[in-house]
């Protein structure tokens, strides 16, 4: 602990912690609702929204972002009553549906109006902020010895399951071809 500082050293860990905590919920939960809001763009309907999204003035655009907070309420109200009536593992699931589908919309919204977005000034110096902030937070958590031991552990893991998924998917292709080869078999003597 600081003794010059004792509120700023009792502070460090868990501001580290919690520094921590949002660069790898960033990390994975932003790459996977980009992801979902991939799926979202086929959908034919929301390719025409996007389209409109784009003829639409900067202001009304960042109003559209209350759309997902709006619109999933009455969700997390519901996934409120569930925990509260003992359903916790269905409020759970219900709140974290709720919750990567906002995300997801918003996700996909943004990278559609950013250019956009960029036009209006306070949003732009607002943008700039927080990417500084969040590269700041990076370049602390890449600093520490034991994120980057953590990093190599996750890096591990990740090598170790994509090695045993290349492994199931070549036993895996033979017993898929095996098996039609069965149901083509069973299907010519029915």
């Amino acid at each position: 602990m600081d003794r010059r500082h004792p509120i700023r050293g009792a502070l460090k860990s868990p501001v580290l912690l919690l520094a921590f905590l949002w660069v790898l919920l960033e990390e994975t939960l932003w790459r996977w609702a980009r992801a979902v809001g991939g799926l979202i763009a086929r959908i034919p309907v929301f390719s025409v929204l996007e389209r409109l999204i784009l003829r639409m003035d900067a202001r009304i655009v960042l109003l559209l972002f209350g759309i997902p907070i709006v619109a999933l309420v009455p969700v997390k109200i519901a996934a409120l009553w569930l925990f509260g009536t003992g359903h916790w593992l269905l409020g759970a699931g219900t709140l974290l549906l709720a919750k990567t589908v906002g995300v997801a919309f918003s996700a996909r919204l943004y990278v559609v109006a950013e250019p956009k977005l960029m036009t209006i000034p306070a949003f732009a110096r607002t943008r700039n902020w927080v990417v500084a902030l969040v590269a700041g937070a990076h370049a602390v958590l890449d600093a520490l010895p034991a994120w980057q031991a953590v990093r190599r552990a996750i890096a591990a893991v990740h090598g170790a399951v994509e090695a045993l998924r290349a492994r199931l998917a070549w036993r895996g292709g033979a017993l898929v071809r095996r098996v039609r080869v069965a149901r083509a078999q069973w299907r010519r003597r029915a």
